[in-house]
């Protein structure tokens, strides 16, 4: 899905039928499997895999719960992926699992870990963006008692269009309280340059720049989720406080000449508008 979809609030239940339609009709027919050790490694595989197709599904429709349920549903969520997962690998413990249970898998943990790293992300409007010292943030984050994340662009580094230049996650995953998302995004105001809407996106990304030494410097920089493996660069956006404690920031770095607009890269990602 592209960054800028925008996620509706209504369930899609054409995806869900799609998602669920082979599952279902392998437990339906459940009963015409073969009465030996095979048929009772897949009998005993059926219930854990529609349940966690159903998981993968219900963590992409977290932004939908009153925050305060968050945590709890992470945690339900996370327990039923391990049941579910242990099920299955109980079932084939003496023999290799097949390829679409190991999939499913995988794909329940990593919708729960996006859904962890989903948070409020703000991108350059602008041709170019550079923020001043967001020290401020962190005193008041701590202040407010505030157990979160929030990265925000190293100060005097020039960003530029579309590339995020800061972003905040509950402590659980999902958009913090709506005076968090407000203070950020008046820092980011009072910042040189012009800021898109603030939209929740699902994982969050950082931005590395991107090198070629024997061209003499950036070639572009890349947009790549905070989940999985960390690709090659520079990364931009820098932490501003971590659960409640805030972090270092270095001052900006002398004035020299303006870069060059750098292309943006993006990976794929899902996004909506954050309601202020």
């Amino acid at each position: 899905m592209n960054k800028n979809t925008t996620t509706d609030n209504t369930t899609d239940s054409t995806t869900w039928a799609s998602l669920l339609a082979g599952w279902v009709q392998f437990a339906q027919s459940a009963v015409a499997l073969p009465k030996d050790e095979e048929g009772d490694r897949w009998r005993g595989s059926i219930a854990p895999a529609i349940g966690l197709h159903a998981l993968s599904m219900a963590l992409a429709e977290l932004h939908r719960l009153d925050p305060a349920e968050r945590a709890l549903a992470m945690d339900k969520a996370e327990m039923g992926i391990k049941e579910h997962a242990g099920a299955i690998n109980a079932a084939w413990a003496s023999e290799p699992m097949p390829d679409s249970l190991i999939e499913l898998i995988e794909d329940a943990q990593l919708a729960w870990e996006d859904s962890l790293h989903e948070g409020v992300v703000w991108r350059c409007k602008s041709d170019r963006f550079i923020t001043r010292h967001p020290g401020e943030i962190g005193l008041a984050m701590r202040q407010a008692g505030f157990m979160g994340e929030v990265f925000v662009a190293a100060p005097g580094i020039e960003m530029f269009k579309d590339a995020p230049v800061a972003w905040c996650r509950d402590q659980s995953g999902g958009m913090p309280d709506e005076q968090v998302v407000e203070f950020v995004d008046g820092f980011l105001q009072t910042c040189t340059g012009k800021i898109e809407r603030p939209e929740i996106m699902r994982p969050l990304h950082q931005v590395y720049r991107q090198m070629d030494f024997m061209a003499g410097g950036p070639t572009h920089d890349l947009v790549s989720p905070v989940t999985g493996d960390l690709p090659a660069g520079q990364p931009l956006l820098v932490p501003v406080i971590v659960g409640g404690e805030i972090c270092s920031v270095s001052l900006p770095p002398k004035s020299g000449r303006p870069l060059d607009p750098l292309t943006v890269k993006w990976a794929t990602v899902q996004a909506q508008d954050a309601e202020k």
